[in-house]
């Protein structure tokens, strides 16, 4: 195997997509999100008399809650998908790269693009609330555990959304119903039940580093060590099972 034309390939593929997520209709997504943050958090943070407490609260619920799962399925699910119905996959179908390798280049700048989506929304959002309250280093410091959550929950969520994308047909069917029904409802659920979820490993990641807020007394929490393992087995199974599936599947 000739690593240096893998990596060559893995690497021009990398480029292409992440420039056409950052850079084409999606991105118009990720400004209208990030203006919906900015005006929710602004305006919270002008009602707030607990600033680190409220405004942690709400970067949990809005931006790690909701929005991750959401943006994540937004550029994930159809990413290849829409690559077959353009026709513009046959460029990798046809290339001399193996398609188990092909995947990671789709899979990289996947997870580039939607960490750097996110960490836009949070800092627009940060910076909405708490920019009216003054911004010391226990500001800072949750800021930056914020991001590192976001960072670390779009690589595993892109290793989901884009194993959907080539398990099912309409990927982005099923992408909505683990966004919105099991993150959004499943995995809210009180008992061992919300353990079958993504959103449960990284707010107990986030339990363990976040000093204020709901998240910081959350007693359901599993182990830190815990998740980092799952998050990690769980995004290396998906990408091997994604890459097997997209190198057997039918590109047309």
């Amino acid at each position: 195997m000739d690593m240096k034309r893998v990596f060559v390939g893995i690497q021009a593929l990398t480029f292409y997509s992440t420039k056409k997520l950052l850079f084409g209709k999606k991105a118009i997504i990720t400004i209208l999100v990030a203006l919906f943050v900015a005006a929710v958090m602004g305006y919270a943070g002008s009602q707030s008399k607990a600033p680190l407490e409220d405004g942690t609260n709400l970067m949990d619920t809005l931006i790690l809650f909701f929005f991750m799962p959401v943006m994540a399925m937004i550029f994930g699910s159809s990413l290849i998908r829409d690559e077959i119905d353009d026709k513009s996959i046959t460029l990798v179908a046809t290339a001399p790269l193996d398609r188990a390798f092909s995947y990671l280049g789709y899979y990289l700048p996947l997870g580039i693009a939607t960490a750097i989506s996110m960490v836009a929304i949070s800092t627009v959002g940060w910076l909405a609330f708490f920019g009216q309250h003054g911004m010391g280093s226990d500001e800072l410091g949750l800021y930056l555990e914020i991001v590192a959550l976001v960072v670390i929950g779009s690589f595993v969520y892109s290793s989901l959304f884009l194993a959907i994308s080539v398990l099912f047909n309409k990927p982005i069917l099923f992408g909505l119903f683990y966004a919105f029904i099991w993150e959004g409802y499943i995995g809210s659920l009180p008992g061992a039940i919300q353990n079958a979820s993504v959103k449960h490993y990284l707010r107990s990641l986030g339990s363990e580093w976040v000093k204020f807020g709901d998240i910081s007394r959350w007693d359901q929490a599993s182990s830190a060590w815990g998740s980092a393992a799952l998050l990690i087995a769980l995004t290396v199974f998906l990408l091997v099972l994604g890459a097997y599936l997209f190198r057997e599947k039918e590109l047309a």
